[in-house]
């Protein structure tokens, strides 16, 4: 049989659904998110949800064969109004070169549908190399890191701001605007968007924040500040598997600078910690340098990642952070 690598750049292949078989779309799904060395405590809940989807006939996917045999996997959550969110790309050894990747990403493209956000860390390539390709298929890279408050480390002071106040159920309007406000052209409002219309996404992933698809809200930990009939500035706090979870820390962009975030912030520390609460997580998007100096300041510290992935500048119109 002719070595794949010496082989001509087509990739003579074709794609069946990963519920046609199983064992192989496992053995791939573990090759693909093992060989990414992410931490275990990244690794572990990533791999078993994987597994739980594939076992479950959930895994929405394509097992890429060669000759009727599996040689590759892709992966992918339900389509956004941007594309697809492909969660899992990996291609067995020895077929692992850049020209095999591009020719799995576009048949992807062209028998599923445009992808919007990809997995990094191909497996058999260097860094340099999986660069030069994404970016020769328009994708630009991005990284996410996890910040934790330290366990030992003494609270935050106190930071008072007029009118902080605890969360209440009849906020989620205004907090739906804020949302709307604070992600407007940012690469964190693609990350989990699941309608074309900002407004109506907005009020979307407020809802199911506050309905507990990431755990179960904490509104003894969730802070607000009210401004001119509005919500100015907020925090909310889940409790995910390992923990809290600050899985939002907002701010109305035309009054940023004012001390809103960090009031809202060290609210939402000082409640936790006073409840006993070790385990404080949040996550950030590298490159948002006002949230990196606002966590750091607060006291956070970088605990897993960066970790990162891709997303696509023709399917993304994102305008950076302000530094």
């Amino acid at each position: 049989m002719m070595n794949p690598r010496s082989a001509p750049t087509s990739l003579v292949s074709s794609f069946r659904p990963v519920s046609e078989d199983p064992d192989s779309a496992l053995e791939l799904a573990r090759a693909a998110i093992r060989s990414r060395n992410d931490p275990e405590s990244e690794t572990e809940p990533f791999l078993s949800a994987v597994e739980r989807d594939v076992l479950g006939g959930a895994a929405t996917g394509v097992l890429c064969t060669d000759g009727g045999r599996p040689i590759g996997i892709a992966l992918w959550s339900q389509s956004t109004p941007t594309g697809l969110t492909v969660e899992v790309l990996h291609l067995a050894a020895p077929y692992q070169t850049a020209e095999r990747y591009r020719e799995f990403y576009r048949e992807i493209g062209n028998r599923v549908g445009p992808v919007s956000f990809a997995p990094g860390h191909l497996a058999g390539l260097g860094g340099d190399e999986e660069d030069r390709l994404m970016r020769s298929l328009a994708f630009e890279r991005f990284e996410r890191s996890e910040m934790r408050y330290p366990v030992g480390a003494s609270d935050p002071p106190p930071f008072p701001v007029d009118g902080l106040r605890g969360l209440e159920r009849s906020d989620e309007p205004g907090l739906a605007r804020l949302h709307d406000a604070a992600y407007r052209g940012q690469l964190d409002r693609y990350l989990f968007q699941v309608d074309a219309e900002p407004m109506r996404d907005a009020e979307v992933q407020v809802r199911e924040i506050l309905s507990g698809r990431w755990g179960p809200i904490l509104p003894w930990a969730s802070f607000v500040v009210p401004a001119d009939g509005a919500i100015a500035a907020a925090t909310l706090v889940v409790r995910a598997a390992y923990g809290p979870l600050i899985a939002d820390v907002m701010v109305e962009p035309t009054r940023q600078g004012r001390g809103l975030g960090r009031a809202v912030l060290v609210a939402s520390v000082r409640a936790l910690r006073g409840r006993g609460e070790t385990t404080i997580v949040l996550n950030v998007t590298e490159g948002n340098a006002r949230a990196i100096r606002l966590y750091e300041r607060t006291g956070f510290v970088r605990s897993l990642g960066p970790s990162h992935g891709w997303f696509s500048t023709e399917r993304i119109p994102l305008a950076r952070p302000p530094a």
